[in-house]
């Protein structure tokens, strides 16, 4: 394969074991409130909790379920690989299948380990997320600051079929670009000169990976009540970072 060839990889998970690896991952937990960030900073309605996330025969399951919890209705789970694996660019991919129930909001994505700035002048890379409303695309986005630290984000949109199929959501990242890929086809790619970012690009930083679904909130939307009182799942086959060679 000749995009394998170009990279080595340096760190995985293929969740082969039977309990989430802790020197590999962290569970943020709550509301958001122990982070400074009440609803996560979108008006999420969602409770994370530890217990919500497990390994089935392979596969890191993220649960979405209605139960109360903690003066909330709902619950999911929200990982990251902060202080345990972070990079500084790189190709970091990961195969997903997700449900479309109406009020989900899955993300596959990259915040900076150790920000000098606060967000958005600290740059967020998206690599995928999927909303339940939206069930047939998938949004792709870079966030980060203007010259007067005002909130900018480039992004596009890759149409999915809803086959709820496993997927492959890829970045490849260095000082110059940013490229998405789906399933190994380009989907969207930003470049360090695009006159919109050249001046703050922030994404020169180590970075870490997060894993959650959330549930509601500025993204998620309306949630349809009723599809989760049966659980709900982000199943992730993988995740792999390579580097260039």
């Amino acid at each position: 394969d000749p995009i394998e060839a170009e990279f080595n990889l340096i760190w995985e998970d293929q969740f082969n074991g039977t309990e989430i690896d802790t020197e590999k991952w962290e569970f943020q937990i709550g509301d958001g409130s122990d982070y400074g960030i009440p609803g996560w900073g979108n008006n999420e309605e969602q409770y994370y909790r530890k217990e919500n996330a497990n390994i089935d025969n392979g596969i890191l399951k993220i649960k979405a379920i209605k139960e109360e919890f903690q003066n909330k209705k709902y619950t999911s789970a929200r990982m990251r690989t902060k202080g345990k694996a972070d990079f500084k660019y790189g190709k970091i991919e990961a195969k997903i299948k997700m449900s479309n129930s109406k009020g989900l909001w899955h993300a596959f994505w990259l915040l900076p380990s150790n920000p000098s700035k606060s967000w958005p002048m600290s740059g967020e890379i998206d690599v995928m997320e999927y909303v339940g409303n939206s069930p047939d695309e998938i949004l792709n986005t870079l966030h980060f600051a203007d010259n007067f630290d005002k909130h900018q984000f480039l992004g596009s949109q890759t149409t999915i079929k809803d086959d709820k199929q496993f997927h492959l959501y890829t970045i490849e990242w260095d000082e110059n670009n940013i490229i998405w890929y789906f399933d190994e086809v380009e989907t969207f790619r930003i470049t360090r000169s695009d006159p919109s970012i050249s001046n703050t690009w922030p994404f020169d930083e180590e970075f870490h990976i997060i894993l959650n679904t959330a549930v509601g909130g500025n993204l998620g939307g309306l949630i349809e009540v009723n599809a989760l009182t049966t659980p709900k799942y982000m199943e992730v086959d993988y995740v792999k970072v390579y580097k260039k060679l």
